[in-house]
């Protein structure tokens, strides 16, 4: 029997048979801890809508009172827990049909310590336009040692509506793709910089690095009032703080740095995951930018960035990009023939002695290795990479979801497993999340030893849940 199964569907609440649901442009699950103690998973959903949706997936148990509900035959329970809002949400607002919605969406962890799951949740969307919002949920771990964590003005019935912390425009961005710079690169964030970073893409080619207001991880700094030598959510800790310390001295919004203007569209963003302040670019001419920071081992220097490889394979609109993980060999790209690349961009290490090893590992070259001829029968929406290096998952245009072997899967055009007709029109996104202590039921084991989900979203504005096997 295949490890490959559909789970579960998700059917946003506020959908009617009159009045169907907005589409959905994004899924990602989040990569910190849920809120409870149960093992479970937290999907965060955006489209055209103005409210982002939290959710919690979880195993069904015996103790849940639909189990024993013949009708109800889904080996998972889903919980709308947050609806993150922008700053002038109403009521009113809220019922309005026509919201631009949020058109980009990224999650990080603010974290750079050894705990996989520590550290605080920062989500950042964008509605169409270049409209901006940043919401911080604080590690439930610092709620355990006693700390006071400021959730005034927070319902904490559920769902719990959230205002931003920070929300800023940028006139000048297309509010369609967004990346947050990994803040588990701590040690490579410019002194300059101590903000966690944004980049968002422009109509005229280039990508504008943002500051966000939200203080940045770094080992040996503190991110705690009145704390030293500390990261943010270090749940080994235990040092009891008053008081959490999550926005910087900054101006949401100020730019750091604007790079590769004067080309075609930016469609996609992807920051390489271990080579420090590195990120590749596709772009609406099918060609792929891949920029990396000059600047030197003196952490006082401002940011700048040069290119360093431009991939010409494609002629047409590069929408999926993403690296390998966790290590980044790969660089897969997919584009609106149906086209999937797969670039070898491996540099043998994924630590560095110096910030120059980083340099020159972003220079090493970039070699085509495969090319999966026809992937989809239209445009490949976007992609996402498993966290056990050998799989890598594509979403597109003919509404299927398909995995990948990495190696001579896509040589052969011949995917691991397809999802054919799940959604009702175009799948836009794909995401795949794992959790320790998720059973088969929700989802299957990777080489890590911890359980992989996959979650789909499209045109019908619904979320199909797959569980992916070997």
């Amino acid at each position: 029997m295949s490890g490959y199964r559909t789970l579960h569907r998700i059917q946003p609440s506020e959908s009617s048979p009159t009045d169907p649901p907005p589409t959905l442009w994004h899924v990602h699950f989040s990569p910190c801890r849920p809120d409870t103690p149960t093992p479970s998973l937290r999907l965060l959903a955006s489209g055209a809508s103005r409210i982002l949706r939290a959710y919690s997936l979880r195993e069904r148990t015996k103790n849940d009172a639909a189990t024993n509900d013949a009708l109800d035959a889904s080996p998972m329970v889903v919980t709308c827990t947050d609806c993150l809002v922008p700053a002038d949400f109403s009521d009113e607002t809220a019922s309005s049909r026509c919201a631009l919605g949020y058109g980009a969406l990224d999650i990080a962890r603010n974290y750079c310590g050894a705990d996989l799951q520590a550290g605080n949740e920062v989500v950042v969307a964008s509605q169409l336009g270049g409209k901006v919002g940043v919401w911080v949920r604080l590690d439930p771990m610092l709620r355990g040692k006693k700390v006071d964590v400021d959730e005034t003005g927070i319902d904490q019935n559920l769902p719990r509506y959230i205002r931003p912390d920070a929300e800023f425009s940028v006139a000048s961005a297309t509010g369609t793709t967004l990346a947050i710079r990994p803040p588990t690169l701590g040690n490579y964030y410019s002194q300059r910089e101590s903000d966690i970073l944004v980049a968002l893409g422009s109509a005229n080619g280039s990508v504008i690095l943002c500051r966000t207001g939200v203080v940045a991880a770094r080992p040996g700094q503190a991110t705690k009032t009145g704390a030293s030598g500390g990261v943010v959510g270090d749940s080994s800790s235990t040092r009891v703080e008053q008081t959490i310390n999550v926005k910087s001295n900054s101006t949401p919004g100020q730019v750091v740095a604007t790079v590769g203007g004067g080309h075609a569209c930016v469609l996609s963003i992807a920051w390489h995951p271990t080579i420090p302040n590195t990120f590749a670019v596709g772009r609406k001419d099918g060609t792929i930018d891949v920029y990396s920071s000059t600047a030197s081992e003196r952490y006082d220097e401002e940011l700048s960035f040069r290119r360093m490889h431009r991939l010409v394979d494609s002629s047409c609109p590069i929408r999926g990009l993403t690296f390998s993980q966790p290590e980044g060999a790969l660089l897969f790209a997919g584009d609106d023939s149906g086209k999937l690349y797969s670039y070898d961009v491996s540099v043998g290490s994924s630590s560095f002695a110096s910030y120059g090893d980083a340099v020159k590992a972003a220079m090493s070259p970039i070699k085509l290795v495969a090319c999966a001829l026809t992937a989809h029968k239209g445009w490949i929406m976007n992609l996402c990479a498993f966290p056990d290096e050998r799989r890598v998952c594509s979403c597109g245009s003919d509404r299927s979801v398909k995995v990948w072997d990495c190696g001579m899967g896509l040589a052969s055009s011949t995917p691991v497993h397809s999802f054919d007709g799940v959604h009702s029109g175009w799948v836009w996104d794909v995401s795949c999340g794992s959790v320790v202590g998720l059973s088969a039921g929700g989802g299957s084991t990777s080489s890590s030893g911890k359980k992989i989900t996959l979650v789909s979203c499209g045109n019908d504005g619904v979320m199909q849940v797959f569980s992916c096997g070997d």
